[in-house]
């Protein structure tokens, strides 16, 4: 074993507090869990841990980066938690000693985050320094910490193009992705690139002071109002997004064009941001709906957001509705017209009163501290009923709420798992299944085991249930009537005998070895009782027919992992194998004659005479002391191999000539697949498949009563204690602007997913009124679409844009970062829909009601 003082040291470095300046290095997160296993950090269930092998970096590292030395990049949509995590240098230095890598490692330090926090700084700012303004010019790309002075990067561009220093030039840059519109860069002493908010890859020049009168003198040029783009200050277009719907609220925004908010500022409130947000969006409004500019840079209200949320300083990507939803609440506050918030005590349902009473005495609570022309706007009521379900106790509470989060009505429960299985012969062969991911790893054997039986029977009760798929609980619900029907669909499209290429072969649960395989090597072997859930989408599933039963007690061999790898490059390639070898009397012998058996089944290896050289070599690599050594097999051959507490692992290196032919024939496999087959592993129901869901249904959902979960036991006024109970959410006062998150984004403590549903919102005629309890909100119920902001890609990354309305021209428009472009309404809602901003019938504004300034 370790020794414990080393284990303990281990610990100390990863638990160590950052400091600014202090130095990280990115790693892969999976080969930390890996170390962590395997040197006794983190428990783990598996009888032996194979050591994790080298500390691979090429796998994060952005491409274009890899021979930039100190400028390494990382892949801009790798996701912290998911792709990579940081642990301290001396640690890392620590690694170097026993583990090899691979690729150049990734540093970082850390930098302060606003006032009081720090950070890792993990993506540095990409640059591109053009030796003029002239579109044929030189370019040198170039990444920086964002606390790299200005006169550093002036000194860059000098050494790049030999451009001697000037005293009437000055650095401009970029605000726009092709470097046709030029802004100047303050040149003030001490400045940082934090400080100044450049472009996302902005064009940097050395130019005449001149250029500046040639960029005003072009901003003479009139535009539609409100259609402008903001340029993407690095990783931004989350903030584009949702300030492009906001500016797209008419009422909203006729406020600030009028400059009404100036008379509201409230500097005092120590709930607000002293006014700042509210002046750097006052400042925004006004230059978005001047006419004079198509495009802006928001950088004095990035700043002003980042000295009170520090989260959306910096350039890592971020989630719309949260900037929507801090923004809105930073107006409020700055804006709210009660100077003095005084004490309120809410008082709780005695059950005596009735609704319209009770609703009417909370929103007054609520009023007596918040007045803004925010909580005018956006702001409505909801109605929460909660019953014990012991003793019938109910409590109702009116709260004001200013989003809508809304769950999509789909069978979350059932995923598809996409299988490789390698059998003993060499073949191998991707699957895909359908499964409930909250049940166990051995459930998921036999469920891959059934669809090879022509005759499938239900051994498992495997019924979808209707949950929250953006919630991490395990709450159950009524049942849809077809679901039946359903899995009677779902055993259908899983019947493997019906293959072109079935031969007859029907695997056994007990012959089964089901691992997790990273970076071509086994990455951890699951146990019968592993939850689904801990499972991530892109996981590679492997699962390995073994020649004897993994029940058998006191079995007389043993398996061992076995490893392909180039031998000049000595990267990994291919699936790993597993070899049957004895367990208490094994030699190395052994283990070269179960190679010999069965590489040619996985490798295309030519007949060879005594005197060719071999195509490949086998080394030994054991773990004694969690030190992992490795030996030439030919050396071990009559060597006895102790399996005792001892991982062992055989790499073989496999000459250059068999790996260009195993990849040339993988290759081929490829291009022969069904091109329509799923190809990863993802969230499917036949409710996408069968019928569209509406924005109706979600309301639907997010309305219906529901079950409180364990781990949220309401605490019961009669019995006195944590009690099960049930929730029922109505809708009660609505609000002159409904903001509608749909919850695509799906966390879990195990899984994290993105749901690219489409989901049929109308443009005009939403109706509510099914959902309203209060009867004299139900004439208000009807809505029409004014703006959407749009995800696409992947959780941790993808891209955002907005599609709006605007008020002048009253036709929709995309806005994507600095581009703007008409769209036809047809094209308005698509599956990246994310959120959705709703006016109330009647409330637009007359188009002379925004004032130019």
């Amino acid at each position: 074993m370790m020794p414990s003082n080393l284990v303990e040291r281990y610990k100390e470095l990863l638990a160590k507090e950052p400091k600014i300046d202090d130095k990280y290095v990115v790693i892969d997160i999976k080969w930390l869990k890996h170390w962590k296993r395997f040197v006794g950090i983190d428990k783990s269930d598996e009888e032996q841990v194979t050591e994790p092998g080298p500390i691979d970096f090429t796998t994060l590292i952005d491409p274009a980066t890899v021979n930039s030395f100190n400028e390494i990049q990382l892949r801009s949509d790798a996701v912290e938690g998911n792709d990579y995590t940081f642990i301290p240098y001396d640690l890392y230095r620590e690694l170097k000693q026993t583990y090899t890598k691979i690729g150049p490692e990734i540093i970082r330090r850390v930098i302060p985050q606003g006032q009081f926090q720090t950070i890792i700084e993990v993506f540095l700012v990409p640059l591109r320094l053009r030796e003029s303004k002239d579109d044929n010019a030189n370019i040198k790309q170039i990444y920086r910490s964002r606390r790299t002075k200005i006169e550093e990067i002036k000194q860059d561009i000098h050494n790049e193009f030999c451009i001697p220093r000037r005293l009437n030039y000055q650095l401009y840059s970029s605000v726009d992705e092709n470097g046709q519109k030029w802004e100047p860069i303050d040149d003030e002493p001490n400045l940082t690139l934090e400080d100044i908010s450049l472009t996302k890859n902005a064009f940097i020049i050395y130019e005449d002071r001149t250029l500046s009168l040639e960029i005003d003198s072009l901003s003479k040029t009139e535009f539609t109002r409100g259609l402008c783009g903001l340029s993407n200050l690095g990783n931004t277009c989350f903030m584009n997004s949702a300030l492009q719907c906001l500016s797209n609220v008419p009422e909203l925004t006729e406020y600030f064009c009028n400059d009404e908010y100036r008379e509201h500022i409230n500097p005092d409130n120590p709930l607000g941001m002293k006014g700042d947000v509210a002046i750097a969006y006052g400042k925004l409004i006004h230059e978005m709906w001047s006419g004079n500019t198509d495009y802006y840079a928001p950088k004095f209200l990035k700043q002003s957001v980042a000295n009170y949320a520090p989260q959306f300083s910096g350039y890592s990507q971020q989630d719309s509705q949260e900037f929507m939803s801090f923004l809105l609440d930073g107006l409020h506050e700055d804006l709210n017209r009660i100077k003095i918030k005084p004490y309120v005590e809410k008082k709780d349902d005695n059950g005596t009163i009735d609704d319209v009473t009770l609703a009417n005495q909370q929103w007054e609570y609520y009023q007596k501290r918040n007045q803004s022309k925010i909580q005018d706007i956006f702001y409505g009521q909801i109605k929460s009923l909660v019953q014990c379900l012991t003793c019938g106790t109910r409590a109702r509470t009116f709260d004001p709420i200013c989003f809508l989060s809304l769950p999509l009505p789909i069978k979350a429960n059932i995923r598809q798992f996409k299988i490789d299985y390698v059998r003993l012969n060499g073949q191998i062969k991707t699957y895909h299944i359908k499964y409930n991911e909250n049940d166990h790893v051995r459930n998921l054997v036999q469920k891959f085991c059934d669809c090879f039986q022509e005759k499938k029977t239900k051994i498992h009760d495997n019924k979808p249930i209707m949950i929250d798929i953006a919630s991490e609980s395990n709450e159950t619900t009524n049942q849809d009537e077809d679901e039946d029907e359903d899995e009677d669909e779902n055993n259908e499209d899983e019947d493997f005998t019906k293959a072109d290429d079935y031969n007859g072969h029907k695997p056994k649960p007990d012959h089964i070895l089901p691992v997790e395989v990273y970076n071509h090597r086994i990455h951890l072997q699951y146990r019968d009782n592993t939850l689904l859930t801990n499972i991530f989408k892109y996981d590679q599933i492997v699962f390995y027919e073994t020649p004897d039963s993994l029940k058998k007690e006191d079995s007389e061999n043993i398996l061992i992992p076995c490893i392909f790898r180039d031998e000049y490059h000595h990267y990994n390639f291919g699936l790993p194998i597993y070899l049957s070898v004895p367990k208490h009397n094994c030699k190395g012998r052994n283990i070269q004659e179960a190679l010999q058996k069965t590489i040619g089944n996985f490798l295309p290896l030519p007949s060879m005479d005594s005197s060719d050289k071999p195509f490949y070599t086998a080394s030994l690599t054991f773990s004694e002391s969690y030190y992992p050594k490795t030996e030439p097999l030919e050396s071990l051959l009559d060597d006895h191999i102790d399996f005792t507490h001892i991982s062992r692992t055989l790499i073989i290196d496999v000459a250059s000539s068999i790996v260009d032919e195993y990849k040339k024939r993988e290759e081929e496999k490829r291009s022969e697949k069904d091109p329509s087959s799923p190809m990863s592993s993802s969230i499917q129901t036949h409710s996408q498949q069968k019928q569209s869901t509406t924005l109706l249904d979600c309301f639907k959902c997010f309305t219906k009563k529901e079950v409180l979960s364990d781990d949220d036991l309401w605490k019961c006024p009669k019995c006195n204690e944590l009690k099960k109970a049930t929730k029922k959410i109505d809708l009660w006062l609505l609000p002159k602007v409904l903001i509608v998150q749909l919850k695509r984004f799906n966390y879990t403590r195990y899984f994290r997913d993105k749901i690219d549903l489409f989901v049929d919102c109308p443009i005009r005629n939403l109706d509510l009124s099914q959902f309203v309890l209060n009867p004299d909100e139900k004439p208000k119920a009807k809505y029409d679409l004014i703006a959407v902001s749009n995800h696409m890609g992947y959780l941790g990354g993808g891209h955002y844009t907005a599609h709006a309305k605007n008020s002048i021209d009253k036709k929709w428009h995309t806005f994507n970062d600095s581009y703007v472009s008409e769209i036809n309404e047809d094209r308005i809602i698509g599956d990246e829909a994310y959120v959705l901003i709703y006016q109330q019938q009647g409330q637009s504004l007359p188009e002379n009601e925004y004032v130019k300034k």
